[in-house]
């Protein structure tokens, strides 16, 4: 879920990784990507079937926690999708 989701104007993220661990990420930024794929999405802010676009399968970001502290780790997988489709959301784009 993006902050600006729920109507909070902050670059905030939260998600469930592929774990099952639950993360945060303030002001969530991609450095490198690695490997497009085209794919389908659903998101909760449109009806419908899901739509069509395109991905990358790693991830590179870099992000703060809630202490401020910096942090760079490379995602894979869904997890890399999850984030990708969130901060998304806080540039203000919708699939």
């Amino acid at each position: 879920m993006a902050a600006n989701m729920i109507g909070v104007r902050k670059r905030i993220i939260a998600f469930v990784c592929e774990d099952g661990t639950y993360m945060t990420m303030f002001n969530p930024v991609i450095l490198k990507k690695a490997v497009p794929y085209d794919t389908q999405e659903g998101c909760l802010s449109l009806l419908g079937d899901p739509r069509p676009c395109k991905r990358w399968k790693t991830i590179k970001v870099q992000w703060q926690t809630a202490a401020f502290q910096t942090r760079i780790k490379t995602f894979t997988g869904w997890t890399a999708q999850i984030i990708q489709h969130e901060i998304d959301h806080c540039d203000g784009v919708l699939i």
